[in-house]
């Protein structure tokens, strides 16, 4: 999993994998879709561990990939533990030849402010996963999406606005807390959606 390629196309297979998963049942259920998820990709979880100031930790290395869940979580913690770490898996990279991704129990705990800021964004991130509600966050996050460049035709046009539009909300999503929580919003979300849409369309050729 610390190969770049190998690392790149895990990621994409679990992005495809999340948008598939059914956001119904209980959070009991809905954990252990999300470990299952893990398993499938290749990382070996163990909910029994005795962490305190942890909720989660992930390590890897070339000889494999493990996930370490407090034991004195109940099922909404464990939940979001597990979302946790899908969503440290999508908005960060695995380093050769031995990573670690840890999950404060708080947010305050993480040595650093840099730390502290990513905990932020990566627990915004988890809710959404949690809740099965994917579109609360920045979509390059969840699929491929068109990229910001320079344009000659009103479809590439369209693209390229697209690209730039995806491109500003998610550098704007991992540093500002404030447009975390506004993008989070429904109302946000659908005007999002119908942007997209809008953009998309003026991308199509005539018919």
């Amino acid at each position: 999993m610390i190969d770049p390629r190998a690392y790149q196309m895990t990621m994409r297979t679990l992005r495809d994998r999340l948008k598939l998963l059914p956001p119904d049942g209980d959070a009991a259920t809905r954990a252990y879709r999300l470990r299952a998820l893990l398993e499938e990709l290749g990382v070996h979880c163990d909910e029994t561990s005795d962490l305190r100031d942890l909720d989660a930790i992930l390590i890897a290395s070339s000889h494999g990939t493990d996930a370490m869940i407090a034991s004195r979580l109940d099922d909404d913690a464990r939940l979001v533990a597990y979302a946790r770490l899908i969503a440290r898996l999508l908005t960060g990279e695995l380093h050769a030849p031995l990573d670690a991704k840890m999950e404060y129990a708080v947010i305050a705990a993480a040595p650093s402010r840099r730390e502290r800021e990513e905990e932020r964004m990566v627990l915004q991130l988890a809710h959404a996963i949690a809740e099965g509600n994917l579109d609360l966050a920045p979509r390059p996050l969840f699929e491929d999406v068109p990229s910001f460049t320079l344009a000659f035709t009103p479809r590439s046009a369209a693209r390229s606005t697209l690209g730039g539009f995806h491109w500003w909300s998610n550098f704007w999503y991992r540093r500002s807390n404030m447009y975390r929580r506004w993008r989070a919003r429904r109302d946000v979300s659908n005007a999002i959606g119908r942007v997209v849409l809008a953009l998309n369309r003026a991308g199509l050729p005539a018919t």
